[in-house]
């Protein structure tokens, strides 16, 4: 059979590629492609002239939901007559909505290594897939599941992933992701990540935290730190690299050292994610020893009421242990505020701003606890009768009135800084985290210290200026009652200006600061060229050599394409050929696709280097008269289009450069894409624009995109020169530095949009 696995991308998708793996070794062709939301029309029909039996869809995330299942639509629409399965968090935990849509055909439920291997024979040899354990399929009396299939108990059995494509470059060492568990013993109310392990659990047993061995672990590490160039980040996709007992954690990691070191494994460096109640200062010690450079700590929420609400079972205290103790080691952190949920007060929001304030030399980024279907404040807010909205994104109200209408205000004023895909919150995340690993894999220096020292100075300073941001926002819903809309909306816009102000001069250091670090990494990178194809040549004889060892010792177990060519052509080369995008599928007389073949090579152009409406984009059907705002100082932020920002996120540590830079942090919204809030309050319909611009010679013109056939007044400000006014204006700028900004402002809410030259 030859199938398709099509998932997001920001990373490697280890899920796909864990699946891709097992169906390879089951003797079936397969590809994994990426699907980052864009191009669902040319992706559906190069998918279609392929004409695979078989299309997953790695349907993880609820905020992807919509883009997944349109998805599906175009595929039939493009004539594909195949299957189409789901998987993921989502299709499972909303398999009966899921199947409801159109062009869904079933949905692999909770662990897909033994499933989807189960679904593709049935489908080969015409078995009912109603035998197949452990799948959701439509029926005449509805969806239905199959027998359950019981969470796959022993990791080490699983092949090691198909790695699909070449690995991002973080600071000149590569980035790769590595699976080492499953599960979480935690039971926050709000994260689904509990309610999908949960319920596998309970319809066909295995535990909710499964575990790697050391030796099986380590195994994979070193072929891939071999073959890489004897160096890497290795990013563990684990929900929690640590876990509940520091004792056990220091074992773990130290085990997995002593394998490391036995396969001849140098220099790496750990990246993962863990409760604050499971790190100590002892502990984050000997883990910054190990090679931990790096900690996503899930401090959610710094006011004990919100934790409380949220189910965290963690004290605050411990919130403030954990990060401190980073902070003493020498591990980056980074960290999330879900200030908002259901029972929130100004008051456990200031306690939030607090934190900030307390450990400013840590990014953070901050909105609202969403609604994941199948968690447990899903339901609560079902069975109270406080959600509206479907299993494709739910939407509730905070019950304080003064605490929602903040959110409101927030949703507009941090709407780029926060969620947009290079938004200083995404970009400063990054930056720290580029700093650790100029100070790890970088020799001291005058010059490197410099740019380390810079680094802290200026994350430090936007951690304390969002601080001193979302006080401004507090102070306007605290000092204004929630039925002055007119003045609130006033207020929201011009904070947003101000907001927007900031982020142009953060966005200028920032661009200046990349540079900077990237020409350090070029210069340390840059010796003759016969040394590093020589140096290569070792390390890829080394992988070859390791992989028949670690085969001949039975530490590979389930073998299948992940054996083959013994740790030759289970990785891309540098020199692999680009074939025909159209043809996804080779001809019986040409050889497979090398896994390398569909990607792009390091200095390609990544999916965001685009990020302007393309020909075929709606055009706005606003329409327009004179803006009604207060005077505001000159200013412009950043660029690309960004969605709404009503929610969470999703992390993603792509490669970094600029004209066609990924963010190495990436937080996405997950809210419903467009909601109609309550209209006794403010800013309760606010508008989505967007921004396109095309170049004309040395002036740029810009159109606001977006609507919905209401009225909107527009006012336009920004550097250089501006022309017109409304939907549609000419642009001169100076420099690339310049930026264009547009306040817009309807019936129902204000929203402020951003282009920077550089972008265009």
């Amino acid at each position: 059979m030859r199938a398709v696995l099509i998932g997001a991308d920001l990373e490697e998708n280890l899920g796909l590629g864990m699946v891709a793996a097992a169906a390879l070794a089951d003797g079936h062709q397969v590809q994994v492609v990426p699907f980052d939301g864009d191009e669902t029309g040319a992706l559906a029909r190069r998918i279609a002239a392929g004409a695979p039996d078989v299309v997953g869809l790695g349907m993880q995330f609820q905020h992807r939901a919509r883009e997944h299942l349109g998805l599906a639509r175009a595929l039939r629409e493009a004539g594909y007559s195949g299957h189409i399965t789901a998987g993921g968090q989502l299709a499972t935990l909303a398999w009966e909505r899921v199947l409801e849509q159109r062009g869904i055909d079933s949905v692999v439920l909770h662990d897909g290594e033994e499933t989807f291997p189960a679904l593709l024979r049935a489908l080969e040899r015409a078995t009912p897939l109603e035998q197949v354990a452990g799948l959701a399929l439509p029926g005449d009396r509805g969806p239905q599941r199959t027998t359950p299939r019981g969470l796959v108990r022993d990791l080490d059995r699983l092949s090691l992933a198909h790695r699909y494509r070449s690995h991002a470059i973080h600071m000149g060492v590569p980035f790769i992701p590595v699976l080492g568990g499953r599960g979480c013993w935690g039971r926050c109310a709000f994260c689904s990540i509990r309610s999908f392990y949960r319920g596998g659990r309970a319809s066909g047993g295995g535990s909710a935290l499964r575990l790697r061995s050391p030796q099986n672990l380590a195994a994979e590490m070193a072929l891939l730190w071999h073959r890489a160039g004897g160096r890497a980040v290795f990013c563990f996709h684990d929900d929690n690299l640590l876990l509940p007992r520091p004792q056990d954690t220091l074992a773990r990691l130290r085990a997995i050292r002593a394998e490391l070191d036995r396969h001849g494994v140098g220099r790496a460096a750990l990246v993962g994610k863990c409760r604050p109640d499971a790190l100590t200062p002892e502990l984050a010690r000997k883990l910054r020893e190990l090679g931990v450079v790096r900690l996503f700590v899930g401090v959610e929420n710094a006011s004990q009421r919100g934790a409380d609400h949220l189910g965290r079972g963690v004290d605050v205290a411990q919130a403030h242990r954990a990060v401190e103790a980073c902070r003493e080691a020498g591990i980056f952190c980074c960290y999330n505020l879900l200030v908002f949920e259901p029972e929130a007060t100004l008051a456990d929001i200031e306690q939030n701003v607090a934190f900030i304030r307390a450990h400013p030399y840590f990014p953070v980024n901050f909105c609202r606890a969403e609604a994941y279907v199948g968690t447990a404040l899903h339901d609560r807010l079902r069975a109270a009768g406080k959600l509206w909205g479907d299993a494709m994104g739910g939407d509730y109200r905070l019950e304080d009135d003064r605490a929602e209408t903040l959110f409101r205000i927030c949703a507009a004023a941090f709407r780029e800084r926060n969620f947009a895909r290079r938004g200083v919150h995404n970009r400063y995340m990054g930056l720290g985290y580029s700093a650790k690993l100029l100070e790890v894999f970088y020799p001291a220096g005058e010059r490197r210290d410099a740019l380390i020292d810079e680094a802290e100075q200026l994350t430090r300073a936007i951690a304390l200026e969002t601080a001193g941001l979302l006080e401004e926002a507090i102070g306007i819903a605290r000092g204004l009652a929630p039925e002055q809309h007119d003045r609130i909306e006033r207020e929201a816009v011009l904070l947003a200006l101000r907001v927007a102000a900031a982020d142009r001069d953060r966005h200028a250091h920032l661009d200046r600061l990349f540079d900077e670090m990237e020409a350090f990494v070029a210069e340390q990178l840059a010796p003759p060229a016969p040394r590093r194809r020589a140096r290569r040549a070792r390390m890829v004889q080394a992988a070859r050599s390791l992989a028949r060892a670690l085969a001949m010792a039975g530490l590979l177990s389930g073998g299948g394409t992940v054996l083959k060519g013994c740790g030759d052509d289970i990785w891309p080369t540098d020199d692999a050929p680009s074939p025909d995008s159209s043809d996804i599928w080779p001809t019986d007389d040409a050889p497979g696709p090398d896994s390398s073949d569909i990607w792009p090579t390091d200095d390609a152009p990544g999916p965001y280097d685009d990020i302007w409406p393309t020909d075929d984009a709606p055009s706005s059907d606003w329409t327009v008269d004179g803006m009604v705002v207060d005077p505001a100082p000159d200013m412009v932020v950043d660029p690309s289009p960004p969605p709404d920002m009503q929610g969470p996120q999703d992390a993603g540590a792509p490669q970094a450069r600029r004209g066609g830079e990924r963010p190495l942090d990436s937080w996405h919204d997950s809210g419903p894409r467009r909601v109609r809030r309550s209209s006794d309050l403010p800013l309760h319909d606010p508008p989505l624009p967007s921004l396109q611009a095309e170049r004309d010679g040395e002036s740029v013109v810009v159109r606001l995109c977006g609507g919905g056939g209401r009225p909107v007044s527009t006012r336009w400000e920004g550097d250089g020169r501006i022309e017109g006014e409304g939907m549609e204006v000419r642009w001169v700028p100076e420099c690339d530095d310049d930026q264009i900004r547009v306040a817009v402002r309807s019936t129902g809410g204000v929203a402020v949009v951003t282009l920077r030259a550089r972008a265009v």
